[in-house]
């Protein structure tokens, strides 16, 4: 069972930052009406917890295991951090030429959000502590889910007896739901963390119960499991997306929780599998890290290409920006072709970049 890689959690990554991509691509379209999400990233929280105990729960008991460990982790997030800050860097100073010598004017102006502070935190890995969005804005979660990983390694090291780190995390969604709840979903500073911290321990809980033999004996090759886990996703794929009954938002990720649980029980050969969990998701899933941190650039560059090369007529919005005026065709198709670019960029930089570092 050790180390065995489980695709359908793949999938789970990569609908999760297509959701988030909805967010951050702005036009009114069919996506960004009921498919914007951005509390998805607390799903990508859940799976690291559920995942990292999965593959170094019981690998991460010596100081030397803990720095192959951090040094892994760092290896796997930081050169493709690295990579799109420099770019948005770039575009900064272009932005900054194009104002001074051609009087362009940005809803943001060059270097008045992006600055040097701003950079430093990013280039340190503490950019959700910026307390604003910046640079490449979605990347706040990446420092976060950095700080999640120290935090598993030194609690492994510290807690040798492994019962008492359960009641540890255990202890602390009882604590988040009760005192905490709040937070949930921040993106800035320490509440950023907290909230991290309570999905991360929701999944790690999950991966003990997983990890069990009776809890694995008694749900794998059940028919029942697979019925009830394609009801309960469906409706909550309306619950999330359309309804929105939920109102104590918190619970979200303790369902995200049950749905991976669930989902490493399923069998490969049931039919409604093959639907879900089918070969393109995979593969969205695999290049997901890259789509999370491409799909901010590339709308960048899309949608400026239209306002200042090809002119296309735009409007001043509510909140006093300048936005391209689209009517309902062009922004769902202008959102297509955003994602087909996102997903053939992010290919390109998982290739290049992510496994290149991550492999050396």
């Amino acid at each position: 069972m050790k180390n065995k890689h489980i695709n359908q959690l793949d999938v789970f990554r990569g609908l999760a930052a297509l959701s988030v991509c909805a967010v951050h691509f702005t036009y009114d379209s069919f996506f960004h009406k009921y498919f914007a999400r951005g509390l998805f990233v607390q799903l990508f929280f859940t799976l690291s917890g559920f995942v990292i105990a999965y593959n170094y729960h019981n690998n991460l008991n010596s100081f030397k295991n803990f720095l192959q460990f951090t040094i892994k982790r760092f290896k796997r997030l930081y050169p493709l951090h690295l990579f799109f800050l420099l770019l948005f860097l770039l575009i900064e100073i272009i932005k900054y030429f194009s104002k001074i010598q051609f009087e362009v004017n940005f809803s943001n102006q060059p270097f008045e959000i992006n600055n040097f502070k701003n950079f430093f935190l990013n280039l340190f890995f503490l950019q959700h502590y910026a307390g604003e969005n910046n640079f490449n804005s979605p990347s706040w979660s990446i420092s976060v889910e950095m700080i999640l990983y120290l935090y598993f390694g030194v609690m492994l090291l510290v807690f040798t007896k492994k019962s008492l780190l359960t009641y540890l995390y255990f202890f602390y969604v009882v604590f988040f739901i009760l005192f905490l709840n709040k937070n949930y979903g921040n993106s800035f500073s320490n509440p950023a963390f907290y909230s991290g911290l309570y999905s991360f321990s929701i999944g790690y809980i999950f991966f003990l119960l997983f990890e069990k033999k009776t809890v694995n004996n008694f749900f794998t090759g059940k028919l029942y499991i697979d019925i009830i886990f394609y009801i309960f996703i469906t409706i909550f794929l309306f619950e999330i997306f359309y309804f929105n009954l939920i109102k104590e938002i918190y619970v979200y990720s303790l369902i995200f929780g049950l749905l991976i649980f669930f989902s490493c029980f399923l069998n490969k050969n049931f039919f409604l599998f093959k639907v879900f969990f089918n070969n393109f998701f995979i593969f969205l899933g695999k290049i997901s890290y890259s789509i999370y941190m491409s799909h901010l650039l590339i709308f960048f560059l899309f949608d400026n290409t239209l306002k200042y090369v090809i002119k296309f007529e735009t409007r001043i919005n509510l909140s006093g920006n300048n936005v391209l005026d689209l009517n309902s065709y062009e922004a769902n198709l202008f959102s297509i072709l955003i994602y087909i670019l996102t997903i053939i960029f992010s290919n390109f930089t998982y290739k290049n970049i992510e496994m290149r570092f991550y492999k050396k």
